[in-house]
């Protein structure tokens, strides 16, 4: 309940600050006697695409919408000025609609913020394509008052009123952090008679509901976050880590428990029990320090959970220590303690690597010794993050990408709508073409969705806005409607799309109105939604049919064979020798690095999509939601990526690694089998590491794939239990 009631608050919040945006804007144009749409659009556009997190990646994503924005207003303007020979002027635009929609959307794999902003972008080239200016004197002037309603909802969305749609879900997952170290902190050891046992079996159990309750909540607050391209953010991906981690932690704490009833008295010095208490205790400071660090923002920013930061010096170094010293002493317990304590540690280490992430929208490779590697793995891992974006277009410039054919999708789209703009000769055409590009998704599904709620809610709204027209007899009258119309659209915009298409319609209605108590224009608003939503579907059923959710399974299975590919280039290229590595790091490698990229790209999309479709997102027999899953899953494949990345510069092929590594590629190529075809994954145990490895750099590594690995294999079980 708090949690949705948080959420609630923070939805009617963005709403408020939208029209206050809108409004501010719309009363400088009118006392400046300027056209108040353009202005109003930057606003209402920015507070849109604000994800929330760090206020770097808050900014550069509403940079990217106004420079993207500023640049298809301008672009839109030129291409629909009128030529004295009709016909070279239609294919003019038509060539130009295409060419800049195709790249507009295509660019969607190079970034984050670009990703969020394409289709607005288009947008706003739509809107500048059927304005009334199109020469280059009012194209800027329109594109100059676009970028400052931007600027202005910038500076109220980043400083006046910062607004994180995250925080619900940040503080939720917290939560699970702190009831993980509370029951850490409470443990002690039970004693052997059998009242007190069931007391302490009570306990254990009370603690379970309360941590499956908590987790739930958290679940759910991270699944209904109020953000565009949730796949593709930092601040998800990294709060769906944490969530996994605790998940893992809890079962974890529950085998220390159990442990602990094995052992004898402490008052008598039993080593074992002294060990397990002294490992309660640290698990317990390192979740608080977590459940902290997610409850509000730390005052370093995130600094301290960094490698080298304070809480991982007190909570990571430390423990590393204390792990080395246990290894020397002995204990009927120890030989299972040992292991448990080294996965809770590596546990703990991507845990602190998340808040990290979540505050500073950076995602960093960690680990214990992340310093003493960190230079090898920034020279092999160079194709990926020095010149990741290249990688990204090489990988997905080919039919087999996802992306690649979408885009080519929506620049035909963009072409027939500039064509039938032309035939129908009808003002605010435009709407037609706006519609078309918003509810034209990469599947057959979401586009028929989306077009039936956006024609729904348009029809609807339009009928409102037809009254509120013939009701309203003044400027003030306009902008105080449009202000509340505004607010209202962006507090449901994360509840239903039909809801945020009624409000959406009167806003912008009222605000094209070409006279005042033009009823009529309300009218032309549905025709040209219902015309654009049916070009959109014509579109996808003619070009490259996709069907959305029968392709999510084959589409995150073939990341995971892309993965399995990664990992045996990475051991055909330990083979090489050392002066031709270099040639077999280009030849070798870097294609099994974009495949990887493609496929987790491809499957990011899908998902992207499915997480706004109503109908997904069922319960699996374990209780957790299949978004969640499979965005586990897509974050987890990165990571593994990453992983190898950094693997191939610093491992030591050794006859036990190489045999360990193998058995991963086996065991993420038998995942993609199953998610692809069918059947079922078999989960295995990881391997325990060697006596003593625990400082080595490979060793660091290769157990940390396996760690991804088997997060990877229960995602894909979850998955598969959802889709049966």
């Amino acid at each position: 309940m708090k949690v949705g009631a948080g959420l609630r608050r923070l939805q009617w919040t963005r709403g408020l600050r939208a029209g206050v945006a809108v409004a501010a804007a719309m009363i400088v144009c009118h006392l400046l006697g300027k056209p108040m749409g353009w202005a109003a659009l930057g606003g209402f556009e920015a507070i849109l695409v604000d994800n929330g997190g760090p206020y770097r990646s808050r900014l550069t994503t509403i940079s990217t919408l106004m420079l993207g924005g500023a640049l298809g207003c301008v672009v839109g303007a030129l291409a629909s000025t009128p030529l004295e020979n009709v016909a070279l002027g239609l294919i003019l635009a038509c060539g130009v609609t295409a060419a800049f929609s195709f790249a507009t959307t295509f660019a969607r794999v190079v970034a984050q913020p670009v990703a969020s902003t394409s289709v607005i972008i288009l947008v706003i080239y739509f809107a500048g394509y059927g304005g009334g200016t199109h020469d280059l004197r009012g194209a800027l002037w329109n594109a100059l008052a676009f970028v400052l309603g931007g600027a202005w909802a910038a500076v109220l969305s980043l400083g006046l009123w910062p607004v994180d749609p995250f925080r619900p879900a940040r503080r939720a997952v917290g939560e699970c952090y702190g009831v993980l170290a509370e029951f850490a902190a409470s443990a002690t050891r039970t004693a052997p008679h059998s009242s007190e046992r069931e007391a302490e079996r009570l306990r254990i159990h009370d603690f379970q509901r309360a941590m499956r309750i908590t987790m739930e909540a958290a679940r759910g607050a991270l699944e209904t976050t109020a953000a565009r391209t949730t796949a593709r953010t930092v601040r998800a991906r990294n709060l769906t880590v944490l969530l996994e981690t605790a998940d893992i932690l809890f079962s974890e704490t529950i085998r220390w428990v159990e442990l602990l009833e094995a052992t004898g008295d402490v008052a008598d010095g039993d080593v074992d029990a002294a060990l397990l208490l002294s490992g309660f205790r640290w698990m317990s400071g390192a979740e608080r320090a977590v459940a902290r660090g997610l409850e509000h923002r730390p005052q370093d920013g995130g600094a301290s959970f960094a490698p080298e930061g304070s809480h991982s010096l007190e909570h990571v170094r430390r423990r590393t220590a204390e792990i080395r010293a246990h290894e020397t002493q002995s204990g009927s317990v120890l030989r299972y303690l040992i292991p448990e304590e080294r996965d809770a540690l590596q546990n703990i280490e991507i845990a602190f690597e998340s808040v990290r992430a979540v505050w500073t929208g950076a995602e960093i490779r960690a680990g214990g010794a992340a310093e003493r590697w960190e230079g090898l793995a920034r020279r092999s891992a160079a194709a990926e993050t020095g010149a990741g974006w290249t990688d990204a277009v090489r990988a997905n410039w080919t039919r087999e990408s996802l992306m690649m054919r979408h885009a080519l999708r929506v620049a035909v789209v963009g072409a027939v709508d500039v064509l039938l703009m032309q035939r129908l000769h009808v003002s605010h055409g435009s709407w037609l073409a706006m519609t078309s590009i918003i509810v034209l998704q990469p599947y057959g599904s979401g586009t028929l969705r989306k077009s039936f709620e956006r024609v729904g809610g348009t029809i609807a709204g339009g009928v409102l806005a037809a009254l509120l027209a013939v009701s309203i007899h003044s400027q003030i009258g306009i902008i105080a409607v449009v202000t509340v119309t505004s607010a209202l659209t962006l507090a449901t915009y994360a509840v239903d799309y039909a809801w945020y298409s009624f409000f959406l319609t009167p806003t912008f209605v009222l605000l094209g109105l070409p006279r005042l108590r033009d009823w009529h224009f309300a009218g032309v608003r549905m025709g040209m939604t219902v015309l654009g939503a049916a070009v959109a579907l014509a579109a996808m059923r003619l070009l490259w049919r996709e069907r959305e959710h029968f392709q999510l399974g084959l589409l995150l299975g073939r990341g995971a064979t892309a993965d399995a590919a990664y990992v045996r280039a990475m051991l055909r290229f330990w083979s090489v020798a050392q002066e031709q590595r270099p040639v077999a790091d280009r030849e070798l490698m870097a294609p099994a690095r974009r495949r990887c990229g493609l496929a987790i790209n491809d499957a990011e999309e899908a998902l992207d999509r499915l997480m706004l479709e109503p109908s997904f997102g069922r319960r699996s027999s374990d209780g957790k939601d299949v978004k969640t899953t499979a965005l586990t899953f897509v974050t987890y494949l990165r990571r593994l990526t990453r992983s190898v990345t950094t693997l191939e510069g610093v491992g030591v092929a050794e006859p036990s690694t190489v045999r360990r590594v193998e058995a991963i590629a086996d065991r993420l190529e038998s995942v993609g089998k199953v998610l692809q075809g069918g059947g079922t994954v078999p989960l295995q145990i990881d391997n325990e590491a060697p006596e003593g490895s625990i400082g080595s750099v490979t060793e660091q590594q290769v157990r940390r794939m396996e760690r991804q690995t088997s997060v990877m294999e229960r995602a894909a079980t979850a998955i598969l239990q959802e889709t049966a």
